[in-house]
């Protein structure tokens, strides 16, 4: 007798690796964020650690494929992404006051 595959699948099985994954990067990032740029300029040193982020998020990836294979799980990565894109705009343009004018 066959039994399907999912049968006895938990139903928040990729919930964990993914929910580790989006903190690690919303951490990391809050923090490169803070520390590598100012009004004027990005340093270059948070290319770099964004770099070490997207390897890590490689491997965590390809680790567990089939954990990442749900079109749902997709879609919460995909989502948590744009957000690290408003979370640096409100980081690094609005949180040091970069667009302020100087009094006379």
């Amino acid at each position: 007798m066959n039994t399907p595959g999912n049968i006895f699948r938990d139903r928040n099985y990729s919930l964990q690796s993914l929910i580790s994954l989006v903190t690690a990067n919303y951490i990391v990032f809050a923090l490169a964020v803070q520390m590598c740029t100012t009004c004027t300029r990005t340093h270059w040193t948070l290319w770099l650690i964004l770099a070490g982020l997207a390897w890590y998020n490689y491997y965590i990836i390809r680790r567990n494929r089939d954990e990442f294979a749900e079109k749902r799980t997709q879609i919460i990565y995909g989502v948590s992404i744009l957000g690290m894109g408003i979370l640096y705009y409100l980081l690094a343009v609005v949180a040091l006051h970069c667009n302020t004018p100087t009094p006379l």
